[in-house]
């Protein structure tokens, strides 16, 4: 067997791997399933977002450290989560109204910075780097037509972007597995969207307007 095709069996095999991870643990999760939606009110769904984007955070880095990339440790997750949200908010806008969806968010942004603990000043820049990949992953994600690439693809540039990595040093490899990476946060927000619906009672309604928190 000549190189040329011991490579392209490695990479096959890679990518198969890769699926198969992320779906046994979207399974495992109880994310998956041709049964009927599962009813939950918006504060918990905020909740479950939460959570998705906060394991996802570290994601990753190991490919980064792998490739000898230099990069901030905090900057690099916040990047990653304000994406993570901003492909949540995406994919539950397709079977959600916008003033919900918005509110879940919202919630979710204000649950993650009150886990922080920690002075407000610093909140505040997390904030500002978090919007700016929030902002831009909306415009890569929302447009409708006209876009040829892969909103896989466009989104690894945009981390790049955001943290002033320059591609030149990556191998065509390492951008193979961040893509691959980045269509799992894609699997992932659809399986809560699959599994999950939002159904607020009027309580619910009513307990979910004064939600805040002091920092």
């Amino acid at each position: 067997m000549n190189a040329f095709y011991a490579f392209l069996i490695e990479k096959c095999l890679l990518k198969t791997f890769l699926f198969f991870d992320i779906m046994s643990m979207v399974k495992d999760m109880g994310w998956f399933t041709s049964k009927p939606k599962k009813a939950l009110n918006s504060k918990t769904m905020a909740s479950l977002v939460y959570e998705s984007v906060r394991i996802r955070s570290g994601e990753i880095e190991p490919i980064f450290d792998q490739a000898g990339v230099v990069y901030d440790e905090v900057e690099n997750q916040l990047v990653i989560m304000g994406i993570n949200y901003e492909i949540l908010n995406w994919e539950l806008r397709k079977t959600t109204s916008k003033e919900i969806v918005d509110a879940i968010m919202d919630m979710a942004y204000k649950k993650f910075y009150y886990s922080l603990q920690i002075d407000k000043d610093r909140v505040l820049q997390y904030q500002e780097i978090m919007n700016r990949a929030s902002k831009k992953a909306d415009e890569i994600l929302f447009v409708k037509y006209g876009q040829k690439v892969p909103k896989s693809v466009l989104l690894y540039k945009l981390i790049l972007e955001l943290e002033e990595i320059q591609e030149v040093i990556l191998e065509p490899s390492t951008r193979k597995s961040i893509e691959l990476l980045i269509e799992g946060w894609f699997q992932v927000a659809k399986a809560i969207n699959t599994e999950y619906k939002v159904v607020d009672t009027p309580e619910d309604i009513e307990k979910n307007k004064p939600i805040d928190f002091d920092f």
